[in-house]
């Protein structure tokens, strides 16, 4: 399922094609529409092959895919460098979200899928056998998640390195108490971060760590959501400011991850740019258990190629797509299909 990755091109490369583009195409040609995706999302790989197949047959504009984490994004949505971004997850970046839309540098075009999971995880079995329901449970429990490098504690998976939900992490559970107990490890990339969780459930060994659906791991093996406190508005502003400014911590309390719908985030600029794309954004909704469903379809049948799992997608869901699209646009679509893959 890894290797899935499509067609993936650099920053600095994605932006040479650009400029290549522009510089010698006539009046007639597209620009380059630039999607960014997180480096490790099954979902947003998705979410993006599809959107590329339609806005590339149907639309017949060229599409690109950029590669960037969270704090690059920040920076590059807001200045153009990136169009779009079909899963915003906002919700871990609030304060930016709230100042660039006040800006009016980027616009919200609506939701891609209900709602997008954030949660600790431990394996199903282990919940069962230890009786383990909630997050402070595992204060009794860390000699099952003993960290092969320091075995005087148990280990967490958070998320990758300099990754804004990494520091969230490490507030919520200095807040619990679990700091004490757990080192917290950030591996250096999202493949590393689903090796980790994923091979001690193939080895039937504990593992608790951080992670997030709709995702290829969550559906390949049984996991225990730790129960936390539910989420307030006055729990989070505290998480997040403590995330961002180390003086504030540590807080007496913290919360789980609010489960909010996953919007498209675009720049600006892109009404203007491909006014006839953004209309078809705005109405597009993939939906939760759409993806849920390819995914599985995709881990499956070992799927190779992003593509290929988008074509499922397009095939199996068609009712839902043609809403989205103009007429001739369906029609070029599904023309694209049955020439590709009959």
């Amino acid at each position: 399922m890894r290797t899935r990755r499509g067609r993936i091109l650099g920053g600095v490369i994605v932006l040479l094609a650009v400029a290549l583009s522009t510089a010698g195409c006539g009046d007639d040609e597209k620009p380059v529409i630039n999607l960014h995706v997180w480096e490790g999302s099954d979902s947003h790989w998705l979410n993006n092959a599809i959107v590329e197949f339609i806005i590339e047959n149907g639309y017949g504009y060229p599409v690109e895919t950029v590669v960037e984490t969270t704090p690059v994004l920040q920076q590059a949505l807001p200045r153009g460098e990136v169009d779009l971004n079909l899963e915003g997850w906002q919700q871990n970046i609030p304060d930016w979200y709230d100042e660039q839309i006040e800006k009016g540098t980027i616009v919200n075009l609506g939701t891609t899928f209900e709602g997008g999971p954030q949660f600790f995880i431990i394996p199903k079995w282990v919940a069962e056998e230890y009786n383990i329901e909630t997050v402070f449970d595992l204060e009794d429990h860390w000699e099952l998640f003993q960290d092969p490098q320091d075995p005087s504690k148990g280990v967490f998976y958070s998320c990758t390195i300099g990754s804004q939900c990494a520091q969230i992490n490490e507030v919520k559970l200095e807040a619990y108490g679990l700091t004490r107990y757990y080192n917290l490890v950030s591996p250096g990339s999202y493949d590393a971060l689903e090796a980790a969780l994923a091979r001690p459930q193939e080895r039937s060994q504990p593992v608790f760590g951080y992670y997030w659906a709709p995702n290829a791991l969550i559906g390949t093996y049984d996991w225990h959501v730790l129960k936390e406190p539910p989420h307030t508005a006055a729990c989070w502003e505290n998480v997040t400011a403590a995330s961002v400014d180390k003086s504030l911590r540590p807080i007496d309390e913290a919360c789980a991850y609010e489960n909010l719908p996953i919007e498209k985030l675009a720049h600006s600029g892109l009404q203007k740019k491909a006014p006839d794309v953004v209309e078809m954004l705005k109405k597009a909704n993939v939906g939760l258990e759409p993806i849920n469903e390819t995914l599985a379809w995709a881990t499956e049948n070992e799927v190779a190629d992003w593509e290929e799992a988008a074509i499922y997608y397009l095939q199996t869901y068609e009712d839902r797509w043609e809403s989205w699209v103009t007429p001739g646009a369906y029609e070029k679509i599904r023309k694209a299909l049955e020439e590709t893959y009959g």
